[in-house]
């Protein structure tokens, strides 16, 4: 049973005549009566008798127009309801964050201030890896991008705000060969393999990353690529290298250590949104730097 053929009932019913009910629907008569034939079949019961003049509903018939009527105010309600609904819906704010162990010291508490400046909008989060927040942010797809700084390459049109600030660390595992000794240096380290984040993900930070260790004296050609942060550690417990992050990534780990980088060779949080966007615009400007 189609919403077509219940108009087309209701006006016969009304009309109480085929022809005139379908001059009024603009349809032909043998097509009306066509339908309404194929509705009664459905139904399994004659709605209306005929006789010369017109037609009159049999009390199946009576029955079903009193309720296809009550049908249809509750349509016609649910119709205004969606309406309402779909205007006092709250506008979505996409964040994009990048998965990695800085997050937990960034986002609580930024999320919780957006939620509380800004009660109107409804949060919704995204974890990312590099590639995918700076192609989705350029796309639209999120409105807020929270990153590394030496992960974003500035673009025309974007703002960036720096949120966090972490000293760098060289961080090597117990398990290693130099972290076998008691108080290692950055020139025990010359003979291991750096882990790195694969460029794809990032160039910019994969080239600070080598700008590190050239700064350091250590081999930019022995170098072990991976997927993301979360991997970088891991490889790293297992003793196949160390990596450069901050002595944060190593809180709760017994088996990390680390060893602090030259001033101007920490990791930085930054929150990069549209420049014509200019709600986030005013709430990250007053949102106070956690550095």
């Amino acid at each position: 049973m189609r919403l077509e053929q219940i108009s087309y009932f209701l006006s016969v019913a009304e009309h109480g005549n085929i022809t005139a009910a379908a001059r009024s629907l603009y349809i032909s008569q043998p097509a009306l009566s066509k339908q309404i034939t194929l509705l009664e079949q459905e139904i399994g019961l004659p709605l209306f008798e005929r006789q010369a003049r017109g037609v009159t509903l049999t009390r199946a018939g009576m029955q079903f127009q009193k309720d296809l009527k009550n049908i249809l105010k509750e349509l016609e309600n649910a119709k205004k309801n969606a309406v309402l609904a779909g205007r006092a819906q709250k506008p979505l704010l996409n964040i994009g964050c990048f998965d990695g162990v800085y997050s937990d010291d960034f986002l609580p508490a930024l999320y919780e201030y957006l939620r509380e400046a800004a009660p109107e909008q409804k949060l919704v989060l995204h974890k990312c890896d590099f590639v995918e927040g700076n192609e989705y942010l350029r796309k639209g797809k999120i409105d807020l991008w929270l990153t590394l700084g030496s992960s974003w390459e500035e673009t025309d049109g974007f703002l960036k705000k720096e949120l966090l600030y972490r000293k760098g660390a060289l961080i090597y595992s117990a398990k290693s060969l130099p972290g076998k000794k008691e108080q290692p240096v950055w020139e025990d380290f010359r003979d291991e393999p750096c882990i790195l984040i694969k460029k794809s993900q990032s160039p910019t930070m994969f080239q600070h990353s080598l700008d590190t260790l050239e700064m350091l004296g250590l081999d930019t050609g022995t170098i072990e690529v991976v997927e993301n942060i979360g991997t970088e550690l891991s490889y790293v417990k297992l003793g196949r290298g160390y990596c450069l992050l901050s002595e944060e990534a190593i809180q709760g780990s017994g088996e990390l250590r680390s060893i602090p980088l030259p001033e101007g060779r920490g990791v930085d949080v930054v929150a990069v949104w549209p420049e014509e966007n200019e709600v986030l615009t005013t709430l990250l400007e007053a949102y106070p730097n956690q550095i």
